[in-house]
């Protein structure tokens, strides 16, 4: 018996692909669209797709059956890079970028070291009901599944307190957990950075009881390619899958470590080099970009410096993005939610500034967005496309065409969000239902 059949979708945007992503200008740009189009689901999985007048008769008997009224569906949109766990804000440093005045954050270092105080000042209470509120809110914005990430402890018992806070996390937005203890160097341990090498790597076997990936920070600014590659090493016999930040303020090897250790995906990638770039095309890793650090981060904005305006110092991104998808990389978006470089819950901003700063195709924003980020988790057999046999995680946008979603900025445009078959947002708005027609 079908639990519910969705008919009347104006478009379905399925983002399928036979071998679970898509790579190239050819295949990010070859979007399939069914008009009219239906959804059958049964305990959660997606089991029928195609035209609404055959999927009504074949599923004449299903439990509940609800009209999309010619409005887009997709997958639930994956963000598969997060730092969602984490105490404070750090808007005053942001003005600090902005305008070039001081901060009260610098009092305490600025950046990740300042969040790294004020995580480790919370309670696990403030953490938790913080954490529930950002889900909420990625939800009502279409986000399904979301990877999160340790790295505002830095030693090791708030490492250890924010794995099993992770661990207890539980939402209806579906979790990929990382332990990213290798984030950067913590002030104690700055004449002495292969003791705290040491202490992550002591950490690891804790870590596999919570998290399913270890992500390292291969950067100029964190840790070296040898120090990342014990961490990695380490955390492979464990049966962790590896995730890298890497190359985003300079050129540290780091894509290569995460191309020569099998990581599930790469991610910032700013300084890649060029054969970096050719190795990971070569590659089942995913490259993810995060076009909203691009953004808040004022990387495409002349900087003022001595009295005159310059240009940004950084690699051009519309051009490494653009190379990325052309070179055959597997490439993925992410919000890369966190307090200081990229402070947006919202997958659809990241869509929108996809387009608008990287210069990507709808199309290509789509499949970066659903099956491919599904694929730097490593997911893509369970979530990020619409087929039979995977967890029926769909989104209606309130619009009938599917490019108004990424065209129309600065709004949310979701209507409905179900997760695992479950309506859990209506009328863009988080609902507490767990039943359809309860809701109804």
């Amino acid at each position: 018996m079908t639990d519910l059949l969705l008919t009347d979708i104006g478009e379905l945007l399925t983002c399928r692909s036979p071998r679970g992503y898509r790579r190239g200008e050819a295949e990010l740009n070859s979007l399939e669209v069914i008009r009219d189009a239906a959804i059958a689901i049964s305990g959660g999985v997606i089991v029928d797709v195609g035209p609404s007048v055959e999927l009504s008769q074949r599923h004449i008997a299903a439990r509940e059956q609800v009209s999309a009224d010619g409005k887009v569906v997709t997958p639930g949109l994956v963000d598969c890079h997060s730092h969602l766990l984490h105490g404070g804000t750090r808007h005053e440093e942001y003005e600090s970028l902005v305008a070039g005045t001081r901060s009260p954050a610098k009092n305490l270092g600025g950046g990740i070291r300042y969040t790294v105080a004020r995580t480790r000042a919370a309670s696990d209470e403030q953490l938790l009901e913080q954490a529930r509120a950002d889900l909420d809110l990625m939800l009502e914005h279409g986000t399904t599944t979301l990877e999160v990430k340790t790295g505002y402890g830095l030693d090791r018992a708030h490492e250890q307190r924010f794995l099993r806070l992770q661990a207890a996390l539980e939402h209806e937005v579906r979790l990929a957990r990382t332990f990213l203890g290798a984030h950067v160097l913590p002030d104690e341990y700055r004449d002495d950075r292969g003791a705290y090498v040491d202490l992550v790597v002591g950490l690891l076997p804790e870590a596999r009881q919570h998290a399913e990936f270890c992500d390292v920070c291969c950067d100029p600014t964190a840790f070296t390619y040898e120090e990342c590659r014990r961490v990695a090493e380490e955390a492979v016999v464990l049966g962790l899958k590896l995730k890298v930040h890497a190359d985003q303020t300079g050129w540290a090897r780091g894509t290569e470590l995460a191309v020569d250790m099998g990581a599930t995906s790469v991610d910032h990638l700013d300084y890649a080099s060029d054969a970096a770039i050719a190795a990971l095309a070569s590659s089942d890793c995913v490259g993810v970009l995060l076009p909203a650090v691009t953004f808040h981060m004022l990387e495409m904005t002349p900087v003022p410096e001595e009295g005159r305006w310059i240009g940004p110092k950084k690699p051009f991104m519309p051009e490494l993005a653009r190379r990325l998808v052309k070179a055959g990389v597997i490439v993925a978006l992410s919000c890369d939610y966190n307090p200081g470089t990229a402070p947006t819950l919202s997958m659809q901003t990241t869509m929108q500034l996809a387009s608008r700063l990287y210069r990507l195709s709808y199309a290509e924003i789509w499949h970066l967005c659903t099956i491919n980020a599904a694929k730097a988790l490593g997911l893509d057999n369970m979530v990020g496309s619409i087929e039979v046999g995977k967890r029926a995680d769909l989104v209606m946008w309130d619009v009938p065409q599917h490019g108004l979603v990424i065209n129309r900025f600065g709004t949310n445009h979701v209507d409905t969000v179900f997760s695992d078959g479950r309506l859990v947002v209506m009328g863009g708005k988080r609902t507490v239902f767990d039943a359809l027609h309860s809701a109804r």
